[in-house]
């Protein structure tokens, strides 16, 4: 296996309430409250864990929330590198509605971050996706500008390290232009990316073509529960998600991207990393709060995930 390193620029402890029902003006006590790291770096390398998969992250922390994270994620990660900012890591807040069911998600703002700490996350992101593979996920802190992935992904490649971008809006649209190895949008991102809406599967695997044949080796769109689309030199392939019973989709992408590049780290096909992505992201969504999928649930998830392949009509 090669390589591979996380980008955490602004990780969050996850606080998931469940309540029975919001109602304004009103204190509402909730039945069970779980507390968990959280970001979407934070979830992608907690997903390779559970996968035997090592990977390196490489994180910023501050203040006693980020104390409180790193004590916890003492036996989440195999590889955590963590550097330490002033300020205080932010708090995310999930809340689980009962009646009737729904999620709500509230996101915190963690520290600014200085470009000393900025230079020393590069230096470790380099030294340890050495010749491998870089994950650039998730939101950055609001002093950095939107360019921050391109900027990484452009030095990255240029050393020879593979990158994956998984983000949104103005982070996607100008990492893109980097010519990342693998994005991965969900197709909410990718419209804005693009910016029409794509109402078919055949309008969103010609627009995962169109990337592809930018320079892009590995377009991976993520359907939520009508499952997912990957295109690369191999061909389009489309595979439907299983039904599952949902309790927190929290995670489910990162997940997703824990699965995909795993498999094609290992030199595994397209086919066998659309398959476990999906098979990941549909066992995280069946667990609570920001807890993520089980070996067991993916395995048995694993068979009941069919792929065919879209052949688009003139190409």
């Amino acid at each position: 296996m090669a390589n591979i390193a996380v980008l955490s620029l602004n990780p969050a402890l996850d606080v998931t309430y469940k309540i029975q029902k919001l109602v304004d003006d009103e204190k509402i006590h909730s039945f069970e409250t779980r507390f968990d790291p959280g970001g979407n770096g934070i979830n992608v390398s907690r997903a390779f864990k559970r996968l035997n998969v090592r990977a390196a992250t490489c994180c910023v922390l501050a203040g006693k929330i980020g104390t409180l994270i790193s004590d916890i994620l003492k036996n989440e990660l195999d590889d955590p590198h963590f550097i330490w900012e002033d300020g205080e890591t932010r708090i995310n807040c999930v809340i689980q509605q009962s009646e009737p069911v729904s999620q709500y998600e509230i996101n915190g703002m963690g520290p600014s971050m200085g470009f000393s700490i900025l230079d020393k996350l590069e230096k470790d992101l380099y030294l340890y996706s050495k010749e491998g593979y870089a994950v650039l996920t998730g939101s950055p802190p609001l002093n950095l500008t939107s360019d921050i992935y391109n900027i990484l992904c452009t030095r990255l490649s240029n050393a020879g390290i593979k990158c994956l971008v998984d983000a949104d809006g103005s982070l996607l649209s100008s990492a893109v232009k980097s010519k990342p190895f693998i994005i991965k949008p969900n197709i909410h991102e990718l419209e804005r990316l693009v910016k029409r809406n794509l109402t078919s599967n055949l309008e969103i695997a010609s627009v995962a073509a169109d990337i592809y044949n930018s320079g892009i080796e590995y377009v991976f769109i993520s359907l939520g529960h009508k499952g997912a689309m990957l295109a690369s030199k191999e061909g389009i392939f489309y595979a439907s998600a299983p039904e599952v019973p949902v309790v927190s989709r929290v995670g489910a992408g990162d997940s997703m991207v824990a699965g995909i590049l795993s498999v094609i780290a290992n030199g595994g096909g397209s086919e066998d990393a659309l398959r476990l992505g999906i098979a990941c992201g549909s066992g995280t969504v069946q667990m609570p709060g920001t807890e993520l999928f089980t070996m067991e649930l993916v395995n048995g998830l694993i068979d009941r995930i069919k792929i065919e392949r879209i052949n688009l009509p003139g190409r």
